[in-house]
């Protein structure tokens, strides 16, 4: 009741805006009708308040662009294209296929989704997807099937930014980059190459046979009549005739290496070095049609060389090599299989009869052997003249990163005798 006037008959009426009147205690019940009214109004106020909120939230997604990223706008929303999801269509997913000469695909405009998967099927004739020059980190690919198949899928940890990809059928890779032409080939006239200005080498013309033109008058020329490289001035030395003599300083050299199959590319191999060959063992690639476990390159002739092998182990990657005498050590890795199990398998390769052979060791009862991959190995001979090979650290399946030095005991194989091994595992 307010003063000097009559009791109120309605509900009670805001002070100011958001500031509720208290009314004085007594008057029997009505200082309970009072609260209920008081509560009754609070929770009116939480209706109209999620009413306005439903009404903006459901504001239509192209009321006021009146676009879409892969969609059209229809009655202020959008209808998303084949193949795309989201208020704004901008999330891919779904299956395309893309004939254009041309064009380029994106998982959308902004982070994509968590649980996504999209493919992508391109369909032409030698396909090149260019490199960015200054983005070394987005790979060139190439593929002459007339095919090319993209799948991309997130899980739930993580969306982050996505790609974009340009991608072009019959063209030739980064457009020569400016040191030859596109052409035609003469055997399969559906594809094309580059072919190279006077200095210049490589798919896409990139390499200069002779950097910086050798220093020259002062430090060396470029012989472009025999294996078009460097010669250098008695003075100076390296690949581009940079380095003084004497130098202090190492450099490396790119070798002239003669045309090879593609089976030569690959990753997470190993690699030795006996005598004038260098043997190459394993490795990932993405296609196992023409790969060879077993490749040597000749350091004096640039050539390289495939072994006939009837049998040996099969294709793996993330293994380890080590070389005693005339034998190659090739112990764990990651099995090329639709397992893709981590193994502890030790395979022992003969340089000298190009053959393999397998060995089981025997593990020392206090001992372990542990299957891993990503790990490295190392050959010494001890004091007691008993030679032995080190396998350190690495990645299991079970255990994960592992440090434990694992001790394989080697000598009477070199003997030529009943082979005899044991095995031994420390931890740091």
């Amino acid at each position: 009741m307010e003063t000097g006037g009559r009791a109120r008959t309605g509900p009670p009426q805001p002070a100011t805006p958001g500031l509720w009147r208290a009314r004085p205690a007594g008057g029997g019940g009505g200082a309970s009708s009072w609260l209920l009214d008081g509560n009754s109004w609070l929770l009116c106020y939480g209706f109209l308040y999620l009413a306005l909120y439903a009404q903006v939230s459901q504001s239509k997604p192209c009321e006021r662009t009146g676009s879409c990223f892969s969609g059209r706008c229809v009655n202020s929303t959008c209808l998303c294209d084949p193949g795309w999801v989201g208020d704004q269509c901008q999330h891919c997913q779904g299956r395309f296929k893309l004939t254009e000469p041309s064009g380029y695909l994106t998982d959308g405009p902004i982070n994509y989704k968590y649980k996504t998967k999209c493919t992508w099927l391109i369909e032409g004739y030698g396909l090149i997807v260019p490199e960015i020059r200054g983005n070394e980190t987005v790979p060139e690919v190439v593929t002459t099937s007339g095919y090319a198949l993209l799948h991309f899928f997130s899980d739930a940890a993580y969306n982050l930014t996505g790609f974009n990809i340009f991608y072009s059928i019959n063209s030739c890779p980064n457009n020569c980059s400016g040191h030859g032409k596109c052409t035609t080939s003469i055997s399969v006239p559906s594809q094309v190459y580059c072919e190279c200005d006077k200095y210049w080498k490589g798919e896409a013309c990139d390499i200069p046979y002779c950097k910086a033109n050798c220093g020259s008058p002062d430090h060396g020329y470029c012989d472009l009549t025999g294996e078009k490289l460097c010669v250098c001035n008695d003075s100076w030395q390296g690949p581009d005739c940079s380095l003084n003599v004497p130098s202090t300083e190492s450099y490396w050299i790119l070798p002239n290496v003669k045309p090879f199959s593609p089976s030569v590319g690959r990753a997470s191999h190993k690699a030795v070095l006996h005598g004038k060959f260098m043997w190459v063992i394993g490795g990932y690639t993405f296609n196992y049609s023409s790969f060879q476990m077993v490749l040597n390159y000749n350091l004096e002739s640039s050539i390289w060389n495939v072994g006939t092998l009837s049998r040996g182990p099969l294709q793996r990657y993330g293994h380890s090599l080590a070389l005693y005498q005339e034998n190659i050590f090739m112990y764990g890795g990651r099995i090329e299989t639709n397992d893709g199990n981590v193994t502890d398998e030790l395979w022992v390769f003969n340089i000298h009869s190009q053959s393999w052979s397998t060995k089981t060791p025997t593990v020392l009862g206090h001992g372990q052997q542990y299957a891993v991959e990503g790990h490295s190995a190392h050959i010494m001979e001890l004091d007691s003249r008993d030679v032995v090979m080190i396998i350190i650290f690495g990645y299991s399946a079970i255990y994960g990163y592992t440090s434990s030095i694992q001790e394989y005991h080697i000598c009477e194989l070199l003997k030529n005798c009943n082979f005899f091994i044991d095995w031994e595992c420390f931890s740091l």
